[in-house]
């Protein structure tokens, strides 16, 4: 199985678990929509809306790469894992307000898959 399929699986978990905490802080502000002025639900849906869009089209670009033999087995792994740990960090950067983290860890993310991205364009 590719390990885009893993990376993928390992994305959706961190996913489910970022909008559980939406869920959570819902619940406990007793809001139905939008973050009602509160920083922490704000925090949580930005949290998760950034990940999600980082996400899905990395993970696609990712599986469409190791599928079609343009990115290897093992770079595809490296890939993932690095991409893994910068939306881990983004959130934990986020959550704890750590401009410098958040920013860091976006960047490096966009550079991630801008390197997928040009793999794919490569010949």
């Amino acid at each position: 199985m590719p390990y885009s399929v893993y990376i993928a699986a390992i994305l959706s978990l961190l996913l489910i678990a970022l909008s559980l905490n939406i869920t959570r802080l819902r619940m406990r502000h007793q809001i139905a929509f939008g973050d009602g002025g509160k920083s922490d639900l704000l925090k949580a849906v930005r949290a998760h809306g950034n990940s999600l869009e980082q996400s899905v089209l990395f993970i696609v670009l990712l599986y469409l790469g190791e599928t079609s033999g343009q990115i290897s087995p093992a770079l595809t792994a490296a890939l993932g894992f690095a991409f893994i740990m910068l939306r881990l960090l983004y959130c934990a950067g986020l959550f704890a307000r750590l401009l410098l983290l958040r920013q860091a860890s976006h960047g490096l993310t966009v550079l991630v898959q801008l390197a997928v991205s040009v793999l794919l364009l490569l010949p």
